[in-house]
């Protein structure tokens, strides 16, 4: 089996307007993509996956320059994402994700506390056509999906005396157009060694019920994965991820948006020909920011379990 997650491409920005000294929280909520990195289901194949991804977002960041944090904050979330991936046919295959939020956030100078909220966050239902698979013929492999985020959970989850703000909600609460494609390159005839490439673009139209609107989201990742024997396999890739600011009524929010890279290191291990384990992490290699302050991912990490009927 194809190493897991050879890049993380994350769906759902939590890109909202939590003032804190002027700044705002501009972070991943939920990794909704990173399971569709993984190959397409050929006819008959059924996947289930579940995903725990750990995220750090106490980064306090202005422009490309992190600085110190003169209010103590700190923020957290833990996402949880079950996947269900179907080959309908030769060329053809969908998957479905449904995730559960948990987010936490404290700021040391504020007599508010801990805030926290969790719930059942986003859905996502894509369809991926593969015209081309990696055989003894073929050494690329290239897909192309089409699909749609879906604002299963809640939006309005309150703290002890007004709802949170966008940022803290478990589900972003409107519905976006998902356009996906990846390819890979196998360097050797038993596909040990691949070149993986994987790109998409989220359109935020829509409002939520507070007039709330996430801005346009592209990501594109590439990475190298190597199984060195037929249990073990390991990947580094790089991430490039680019958002539009949020708007409110129409007017854009101030400190949303901007550009990230990230390296993304993996290692997964097949326990039999059905079971596989992965385990990844996110690190931050350079932010250009939009506006005066954003706290932004500090790290990540990630353990998978994939099991094929």
């Amino acid at each position: 089996m194809k190493l897991l997650l050879a890049s993380i491409c994350v769906v759902v920005s939590s890109l909202s307007m939590h003032n804190t000294e002027a700044a705002t929280c501009s972070c991943a909520g939920a990794p909704l993509l990173s399971s569709l990195d993984a190959s397409s289901a050929e006819k008959g194949d059924l996947f289930f996956s579940l995903t725990s991804e750990f995220h750090e977002m106490s980064d306090l960041v202005r422009g490309s320059t992190e600085i110190r944090d003169e209010t103590n904050r700190s923020r957290s979330s833990l996402s949880q994402v079950l996947s269900v991936n179907y080959g309908i046919s030769e060329r053809w295959s969908v998957l479905g994700l449904i995730s559960y939020i948990e987010h936490s956030r404290t700021v040391g100078l504020s007599i508010v506390g801990e805030q926290t909220s969790s719930g059942l966050g986003d859905g996502v239902l894509l369809f991926r056509y593969t015209p081309l698979y990696i055989t003894p013929f073929s050494r690329h492999e290239l897909s192309l999906g089409f699909g749609a985020r879906l604002p299963v959970g809640k939006d309005d989850a309150t703290g002890a005396f007004f709802t949170l703000s966008e940022d803290m909600q478990p589900s972003v609460g409107t519905v976006g157009a998902i356009a996906w494609a990846s390819h890979s390159y196998a360097f050797n005839q038993a596909s040990t060694l691949t070149l993986n490439t994987s790109a998409n673009y989220t359109f935020n139209d829509d409002e939520n019920d507070r007039s709330y609107t996430f801005g346009d989201e592209f990501n594109i990742a590439i990475g190298i994965s190597h199984s060195p024997t037929t249990r073990f396999g390991y990947s580094a890739g790089v991430r490039y991820r680019t958002t539009n600011s949020d708007t409110r009524f129409g007017g854009a929010i101030p400190n949303t948006g901007g550009e990230w890279v990230d390296f993304v290191p993996a290692i997964n291990y097949s326990v039999n020909d059905d079971l596989t384990l992965g385990l990844s992490g996110r690190l931050p290699v350079y932010r250009e920011l939009d506006g005066a302050l954003q706290f932004t991912t500090s790290y990540s990490y990630a353990l998978s379990f994939t099991y094929k009927i």
